[in-house]
């Protein structure tokens, strides 16, 4: 069968029903006569996939036993794709757009497998187009985390593999207060590593995104011109700036039109404004803040983005805005048209809206990365599925998708369940299935599965005196301190079945991050509870490992694994 089967990613030689029963060690992959760069850069990242998962390579212009073909094909629905024997046998992959060929790429590699005898097409054949059309990821690049200190290139790649998932769109914020104005050394670095990896989206067919605060400032802001404290909601960082004062005004123009500058070249699809956490002004003439001194900042920033970035449109964020405030707020946009294009909104942190009394899109922002765990990713994956399963039917109605909020890589299966809800409103546990069949193997979905529900249900804050007794973040704040130990039920069941599967897996899952994070997580959870909540060497060495796998040497304690220094 080896020698007779062709495999391309343009076209095949036998029925998919004959050739799925055999793994192949070459595949053949065709690409459109012109494809240009994104559709180069999705071949590339195939064979990537193809090749690090298992010993088969992925070729262009040798034989080999199975061809896949791509390509671009109208009128299957905005950024959709559909998978499908090809005459005379194997698969045709087809792209309604660069998008849809992408996610098209990323189906198939899900239900593919991958072994020891190398590479086993999947047999899924079907069109699918996505319900919305905001599909994004949110990276918070600060505290030295995953975003802010892996080497560029790997996060370059994980972009690549949530295109995959059908994400078509990056939102990065450059945080200013770290530095001393736009020519701090540090700075300039920092805007050159944002833009290698918002570059990376735009290659493989995303789009990119910009966050700001209404009142940015950088660290070393005239101390004059500074906003007045006590109107903040979440964080706020004492370099803000007042709106109020004209040459304030004049300043956030300034250093936003810089920003923006530097930008418009990758041609953003969105500017975010945002109003509390880290933003405000506690001033009389800026209060109440959310319908007042912001909304003086959505108009001028959002003047200013569109004059340098062209056809960038405006994200009216409703993050910490109370019901007055969005009162006020939904005045100005009915009595100011073009004021702003979208709405960022989620339940839990904004007001109760109405979408009808807006007329505007509406997506969310939910969060992933922090929610009862400190420090963020410490203790391994956070595989939060039903949470994300109640987020997401708690806003579908109005939403037009959204962009998870995340710190690193450790939630990586949320994120993956997130993009079904964006993409057709895929059920968080089928995805978890498709996701563990994907990253490890079809056999072992049900127990790793079950890992998965145990590790939530025992998903909770973390504390000892000692090691985290003491520790001091920007804001002074530890979300878990005096958190007691929990009973953990099933907790010893998942590790010793987390043990059974690592046995099963090919080299290259087992060894792979997603299953270290996730093998590590049950280890310390099995750990901690036979040690009364506090961490052994066991731990430590896990905890060690997991800081090199999140790059975290450096990083603050709110996104350091707890080992001892």
């Amino acid at each position: 069968m080896r020698k007779t089967l062709w495999i391309s990613i343009a076209c095949a030689c036998l029925a998919a029903q004959v050739w799925a029963e055999a793994a192949e060690l070459s595949v053949r992959l065709r690409l459109p006569v012109q494809s240009g760069q994104v559709i180069e850069n999705i071949g590339k990242v195939f064979a990537r996939q193809v090749q690090q998962r298992c010993e088969a390579k992925v070729v262009t212009a040798d034989d080999a036993p199975l061809t896949v073909e791509l390509s671009v094909v109208k009128g299957i629905g905005d950024e959709g794709y559909r998978i499908e024997d090809r005459q005379g046998g194997g698969v045709h992959i087809a792209g309604n757009d660069e998008r849809g060929l992408v996610a098209g790429v990323g189906k198939f590699l899900r239900t593919s497998r991958y072994d020891k005898d190398g590479f086993t097409p999947g047999t899924w054949r079907g069109t699918s187009v996505p319900t919305r059309p905001v599909r994004g990821i949110y990276f918070a690049t600060h505290f030295h985390n995953y975003y802010h200190d892996a080497p560029v290139d790997k996060i370059e790649r994980y972009v690549e593999d949530l295109a995959l998932w059908g994400l078509n769109e990056l939102v990065v914020w450059y945080d200013m207060h770290h530095f001393d104005g736009a020519d701090d050394p540090k700075a300039v670095a920092f805007r050159k590593r944002l833009h290698a990896i918002m570059a990376a989206a735009k290659r493989i067919g995303m789009d990119v995104s910009l966050g700001v605060i209404g009142n940015e400032a950088y660290g070393n802001s005239p101390v004059e011109l500074r906003a007045a404290p006590g109107g903040g909601r979440g964080g706020f960082y004492p370099c803000a700036v007042c709106p109020s004062k004209p040459e304030g005004m004049k300043y956030i123009l300034k250093v936003l039109g810089e920003e923006f500058y530097w930008a418009a070249d990758l041609k953003p699809r969105f500017v975010w404004i945002w109003p509390y956490d880290q933003g405000s002004c506690g001033c009389a003439e800026c209060q109440p803040w959310g319908s007042k001194g912001f909304m003086k900042c959505v108009g001028e920033v959002g003047r200013l983005a569109r004059k340098k970035m062209p056809g960038t449109k405006v994200v009216l964020s409703t993050w910490m805005i109370d019901q007055g405030e969005w009162s006020g707020i939904v005045e100005q946009l009915a009595r100011t048209k073009g004021l702003a294009d979208e709405i960022l909104f989620e339940p839990s942190v904004g007001p109760v809206i109405d979408p009808k009394s807006v007329g505007l899109p509406i997506f969310g922002f939910p969060e992933i990365s922090m929610h009862e765990t400190f420090p963020w990713g410490g203790f391994g994956a956070t595989p939060l599925t039903a949470l994300a399963q109640d987020q997401w039917n708690a806003v579908k109605a109005m939403s037009s998708g959204g962009f998870p909020y995340s710190e690193g890589i450790y939630e990586d299966l949320t994120k993956a369940v997130y993009s079904q809800f964006y993409w057709n409103d895929q059920a968080a546990a089928d995805t978890v299935k498709e996701y563990i069949a994907f990253e490890f193997s079809p056999e072992v979905v049900g127990d790793v599965a079950a890992v998965v529900k145990t590790l939530e249900q025992n998903h909770h804050w973390r504390w000892w005196p000692g090691e985290l007794e003491g520790v001091k973040l920007e804001m002074d704040w530890f979300p878990s301190k005096g958190a007691a130990p929990q009973a953990d039920p099933g907790t010893e069941e998942a590790y010793a079945a987390m043990q059974r599967v690592d046995r099963l897996l090919t080299p290259q899952a087992s060894t792979g991050w997603r299953w270290r994070q996730l093998y590590l997580r049950a280890l310390l959870d099995a750990e901690l509870k036979q040690n009364g909540g506090k961490p052994n060497e066991v731990c430590e060495q896990a905890f060690q490992e997991l800081i090199a796998l999140y790059h975290a040497e450096n990083a603050n304690p709110a996104v350091r694994p707890p080992a001892h220094p």
